[in-house]
């Protein structure tokens, strides 16, 4: 799916698998995947793949799914190798699968180092995720995450005939959040991905909307929406406050699944119903595809693919669908399950006025702009001045040491700088990504809870970015914009320093869309912006 007439990449594949999934999106026909059992690492790694071998022969046999995806440290941080499980896949198979590839606790010598395993096994179908949080701190404190981002430039660059998938989470119900996914995913298109996969959600009016959005900006990827077959046992555990990152489960239906586990299937029906509506909900919304997870051995799987076929002959239209998941989405009494929190935004639906910065913020960004301008623009006097005064100290000598020592006492207590030696500030609106915990200049990750970090411990920087790009009209600025990560050997030093240098922040403008809007999606863009 990489860019055409491309030089092959290094570590070409000795053996090609036919990979079914490219050939499904390149015909332009409905996709369906199905995620693997986790690698759990604390099961011995033979039943692990004993476990995702059964699966993927009986899809395979079946015929009705494209891929199988292998997953990437879902339970855990030392989840099993997904590359050595989807190498046996294909083997067995002789179809490729998609394989997770998470950036939590890795770098960029970790994603090149597992592409080209990847691709000596004949693997060359990827999805690129930033990753959760952390479970296991890391050595010295420190948590590093690549940003998928920055993992799938890479990867576009590198290894360019790949198909290479992103994640988007659309179930977000307050402007920041949903802004900034929907910024992210345009960037992660243009740095090369050629399709994206939804977060779990039930809200089929999000998924309509993040097709407008897209197409209203020219991106024409794939786009499939992920499936979680949620029954009443694995509601139970929600009740106990289990959860999952990012992803917003209506406590109106996990109440609603509570009730239907007293019934004495104990809710299996209804789930699997429920489930294979969203499947043709997905089809009839016009999206490329479905990716179903949850479903883990080959006897639910052929009862859902069953259903979904049954119900898309039963609900030929959208109409009928619409009927048909108004009554799925009913507790046993009647009642209509609330599938949104109160207040939930939508593009087509925002508050008068929308969302500004604070007071406090807008000082702050008029400032800090104010002295980027004047002392850092390479074009200014004073910026000039600076150079040839600083560019010959030595970072690591005395003055330099002293240099980094004033940056900390000015830049820490006001903006959280850490003293990266690579200021991004000028190139995210002066709200510094290291305060990130997964320190991610980009865009948000999808784990956000409303406004509210991962790590439940702040609001996330990036709701602050959108509120400032928004404020100065620069959300497409903000869209197009790659700012590259921090190199380990500046840590420590001198950012002022590092500039005068020519060694400061790199960024690029990102390519454009695949193709123009139409005249009604760019009508629609305007409208929703």
């Amino acid at each position: 799916m990489g860019p055409s007439g491309a030089s092959p990449p290094r570590g070409r594949p000795q053996t090609r698998y036919r990979n079914r999934l490219a050939e499904r999106l390149r015909e332009e026909a409905f996709a369906l995947t199905v995620e693997s059992p986790p690698l759990v690492g604390s099961k011995p790694l033979e039943q692990v793949v004993t476990e995702v071998l059964g699966l993927a022969r009986w899809m395979e046999q079946d015929g009705r799914v494209d891929a199988l995806t292998v997953s990437d440290r879902v339970r855990t941080d030392r989840d099993h190798d997904p590359v050595l499980v989807a190498s046996q896949v294909a083997e067995e198979t002789g179809s490729e699968p998609l394989v997770h590839w998470a950036g939590k606790g890795r770098t960029l010598r970790d994603l090149e180092g597992d592409l080209e395993r990847a691709l000596s096994c004949g693997l060359s179908s990827f999805l690129l995720l930033t990753g959760d949080a952390l479970r296991d701190a890391a050595r010295g404190g420190v948590d590093r995450y690549l940003d998928s981002v920055d993992a799938l430039r890479i990867a576009r660059q590198r290894f360019p005939d790949s198909l290479l998938a992103a994640a988007v989470n659309p179930f977000k119900y307050r402007e920041e959040a949903l802004w900034g996914q929907y910024v992210k995913a345009a960037k992660k298109l243009r740095a090369g991905a050629d399709f994206l996969i939804t977060q779990i959600g039930w809200d089929p009016r999000k998924l309509e909307e993040v097709l407008r959005w897209l197409r209203g900006r020219g991106f024409r990827a794939p786009v499939l929406a992920t499936v979680w077959l949620l029954t009443p046992r694995v509601a139970a555990r929600l009740l106990q406050g289990a959860s999952l990152p990012g992803v917003y489960v209506p406590p109106d239906l996990v109440r609603c699944l509570e009730s239907e586990g007293q019934s004495a299937d104990r809710g299996r029906q209804r789930a699997i119903r429920r489930a294979a509506l969203q499947v043709v909900g997905a089809m009839r919304l016009g999206l490329s595809g479905a990716h179903l997870c949850g479903v883990h051995t080959s006897r639910t799987l052929e009862e859902l693919l069953q259903t979904v076929e049954d119900l898309a002959d039963a609900c030929p239209d959208l109409a009928t669908w619409q009927v048909a998941w108004e009554e799925a989405m009913r507790h046993p009494d009647g009642r209509p399950v609330q599938l949104t929190p109160e207040g939930a935004y939508y593009l087509d639906r925002s508050p008068a006025g929308g969302t500004s910065p604070s007071a406090s913020e807008l000082r702050g960004f008029r400032l800090l702009r104010a002295v980027d301008r004047w002392v850092f623009d390479p074009a200014s006097p004073a910026s000039q001045a600076l150079r040839a005064l600083l560019r010959p100290v030595d970072p690591a000598g005395p003055a330099g040491r002293l240099l980094t020592r004033a940056e900390g006492a000015i830049k820490g207590p006001w903006l959280g700088c850490q003293l990266c030696g690579t200021c991004r500030l000028p190139h995210t609106f002066f709200v510094c990504p290291e305060t990130c915990p997964k320190g991610l200049a980009n865009g948000p990750c999808g784990g956000t809870d409303g406004n509210t970090c991962e790590f439940r411990d702040r609001e996330c920087v990036h709701a602050r970015i959108y509120r400032l790009a928004k404020y100065a009209g620069e959300l497409e600025t903000w869209e197009r914009t790659w700012v590259a990560p921090v190199p380990d050997a500046t840590r420590g030093h001198c950012s002022w320093l590092l500039h005068y240098r020519g060694q400061g922040a790199r960024t690029e403008v990102l390519p454009a869309a695949s193709g123009p809007p139409s005249t009604a999606e760019a009508e629609l863009s305007q409208a929703a912006t």
